[in-house]
């Protein structure tokens, strides 16, 4: 009986912090225009990421290489920091080149539909709108110190037709700064 109510509670909780987008809605980052990001023939990943953030910039590298080896995900970066201004945050990803949109969180809308809570914040979505995956890129604050990457396994589950072996992990890395002044 007490696993039963445990095993009903941790469902519970995981439908509670369930997201169900197959899109993103939000302000590009280099046009200033609204811009709805559609799933991928498979789903979307989207990654909340900051443009200061050591943890965050740690995984750049290898959010772009998952970017390109899962092309059947669309990927979509968020910026939710209201304490990284137009001129850095713009500088930052247009020298990092993600190559996939990367959309501005100005009153932290988005951050606050998916919960995220740190840089990077990643959530694999199936293209019928259910989270898949939820948590930190890898199990570190800095990748190359990572033993195990979460959203690559999450994206091989998906991709080989089995079930995602870790659905929520832990996310660690920098706060997302809310509520304060922006110059957005």
């Amino acid at each position: 009986m007490k696993f039963i109510l445990v095993t009903l509670a941790m469902s519970i909780g995981l439908a509670a912090n369930a997201v169900n987008a197959a899109g993103v809605k939000g302000m590009d980052l280099f046009t200033g225009e609204t811009a709805e990001i559609k799933a991928g023939a498979k789903g979307s990943v989207v990654v909340f990421l900051s443009a200061k953030c050591p943890c965050s910039a740690s995984h750049i590298e290898e959010i772009k290489a998952m970017a390109k080896e899962y092309p059947a995900y669309q990927f979509v970066g968020v910026h939710s920091n209201s304490n990284e201004g137009k001129e850095l945050t713009r500088g930052y990803f247009k020298n990092v080149d993600l190559g996939f949109p990367v959309l501005q969180d100005t009153d932290g809308k988005i951050a606050a539909e998916y919960r995220a809570a740190k840089t990077p914040h990643a959530f694999l979505i199936s293209g019928e709108g259910k989270t898949l995956y939820r948590g930190g890129v890898t199990d570190s604050k800095d990748c190359s110190q990572s033993g195990r990457n979460y959203l690559r396994e999450a994206l091989q589950d998906v991709t080989q037709n089995k079930p995602v072996r870790t659905a929520e992990a832990r996310t660690l890395g920098c706060a997302i700064a809310r509520g304060g002044k922006s110059d957005w």
